[in-house]
């Protein structure tokens, strides 16, 4: 299955002036990493903090937001200030919507404009484990049915036309279930942690208020794409 692609994100333009933009958060995760390559750093927060407790990603963001940049090494044109707040607000997302390596998901995910694939339109369906291809097309492969013991069938006897008594073999097509239920709701389960990551940040950017070009909206993907 492929990965649903959206490219909304990849055109924002930030605002000019004292207005501020609104923005959906998937869209300004996409722009953010996409159109200004920011890069996520789990070392932020400690670094800024000093390894004082209490101190979390709301000091970040007020430390970025008083600098107006995240500090860099060079080498290379700096991300828009905007989207390494994005970037440092998605560097500390909590454990409990999935921590770092969902940080990493959500990242690479809007890199490439995508959402998590949750396996559009897949069904259930029964199909032949083996098949067989020709000139004329093909066809599901078949077995000895003996070979699966008590559960298939052993040869059974007949006469011939001489009226010798001969087995036959009894075939069978194993087949196997594709895609699983498990595998199904597996991936609706992952969308489903991605999209309650998105959640919980849009809720830290829009309560935050450090964005200087961006104001974060309601808006959010479908919540269940599937129904």
């Amino acid at each position: 299955m492929m990965q649903m692609t959206i490219e909304a994100g990849e055109h924002v333009q930030p605002a000019t002036g004292t207005t501020k933009k609104p923005i959906a958060v998937w869209d300004l995760l996409q722009w953010a990493f996409r159109s200004e390559c920011a890069q996520l750093d789990f070392d932020e927060i400690g670094s800024e903090a000093g390894g004082r407790v209490g101190i979390g990603i709301e000091y970040v963001l007020m430390q970025q937001s008083i600098l107006g940049c995240r500090p860099d090494g060079g080498g290379s044109s700096a991300p828009h200030h905007d989207a390494d707040i994005v970037a440092s607000a998605l560097s500390a997302l909590p454990d409990h919507v999935g921590g770092r390596s969902m940080a990493i998901s959500i990242a690479e995910l809007a890199r490439a404009g995508q959402v998590p694939d949750w396996m559009p339109d897949a069904r259930p369906k029964i199909v032949p484990i083996e098949v067989q291809t020709n000139q004329h097309g093909w066809r599901s492969k078949t077995v000895d049915s003996a070979e699966f013991g008590s559960e298939g069938w052993p040869r059974q006897p007949r006469r011939n036309r001489k009226g010798v008594v001969v087995h036959d073999v009894v075939k069978c097509c194993p087949v196997e279930i594709r895609p699983t239920p498990d595998q199904i709701g597996r991936a609706h389960r992952g969308y489903l942690a991605w999209w309650g990551a998105l959640l919980d940040l849009r809720q830290v950017l829009h309560q935050s208020a450090m964005l200087s070009r961006f104001t974060v909206t309601d808006a959010m993907p479908p919540l269940q794409p599937w129904k």
